[in-house]
């Protein structure tokens, strides 16, 4: 037999649940990732979303000469930022489901 006492149960753990997830959302919006390469050269901010925020180039990159530099460096520090985001936002979406910790592809869930 159907019991909807459970089925009210189980609606209101699914409705904290997605509180959680909204509250993490927002927390991740506001989260603030540095990341920093060629000894400082470039750095880039994104949030916990993987969302730009801002970007800081060393003048003296910014030459003709230096250009394949500067191609690379922002390479690196874009691949570096959204591995980070993506790790930073598992975490805080696993804890918000009350999963374990770093659950690949928990990220893709926004």
């Amino acid at each position: 037999m159907f019991n909807i006492g459970n089925l009210g149960d189980m609606m209101k753990m699914i409705k904290s649940m997605q509180e959680n997830m909204e509250k993490a959302k927002e927390e991740l919006r506001n989260e603030e990732i540095i990341v920093e390469v060629g000894g400082g050269m470039v750095k880039i901010v994104v949030n916990g979303l993987g969302e730009a925020k801002d970007v800081h180039i060393d003048k003296s990159l910014l030459t003709e000469d230096n250009h394949e530099i500067l191609e690379d460096l922002l390479v690196a520090a874009i691949n570096e930022a959204n591995a980070r985001s993506k790790e930073v936002m598992s975490q805080k979406l696993s804890q918000a489901a009350g999963l374990p910790g770093n659950l690949p592809g928990l990220g893709n869930l926004l």
